[in-house]
């Protein structure tokens, strides 16, 4: 089995740095947005689920009022079925509150997390600059020790 030379690891350990930083930026560029919009949705669904139990309330009480005047036995159910269906929408109130707040959550907790993220590209990025700064230096210093052998050859 052959070695592989130092330029071919070098080369891999590149390529390698390169991936990494590569995902850590696509991350970073995705992370923040995603639970913004991950959380906007909540939101929406959260308050049309109470704009339904408004009507449904406002519904409720119209019909009690209607109940309270003829006092029929179709009125009374109708009472019914129109308090069901507003114990129905807050529950499901309730669970798009739930899923809101969990949105929220994540998104307070995702803020952090972006500014990790964006320490760490921050970091590899300088740590990029560095390496071609020594990369260079260490190709013109053999560059400089070829140039000296030949002067001393001559």
């Amino acid at each position: 089995m052959a070695r592989k030379s130092t330029q071919d690891l070098l080369d891999e350990l590149e390529e390698q740095f390169l991936s990494v930083q590569k995902r850590i930026m696509t991350s970073k560029d995705r992370y923040l947005a995603n639970h913004e919009k991950d959380y906007e949705k909540a939101r929406d669904a959260y308050h049309k689920e109470k704009k339904k139990l408004e009507a449904a309330s406002k519904r409720v009480k119209k019909e009690a009022e209607a109940v309270r005047k003829s006092g029929t036995k179709t009125a009374q159910n109708q009472l019914k079925k129109a308090r069901a269906a507003a114990a129905l929408l807050g529950d499901a109130l309730m669970e798009a509150k739930d899923i809101m707040n969990t949105a929220q959550d994540k998104l307070k907790t995702a803020k952090p997390f972006q500014k990790k993220l964006a320490a760490r590209a921050k970091a590899l990025a300088e740590f990029e600059k560095e390496w071609d700064r020594k990369q260079k230096a260490a190709e013109k210093a053999k560059a400089d020790r070829a140039r000296k052998r030949r002067a001393q050859k001559k």
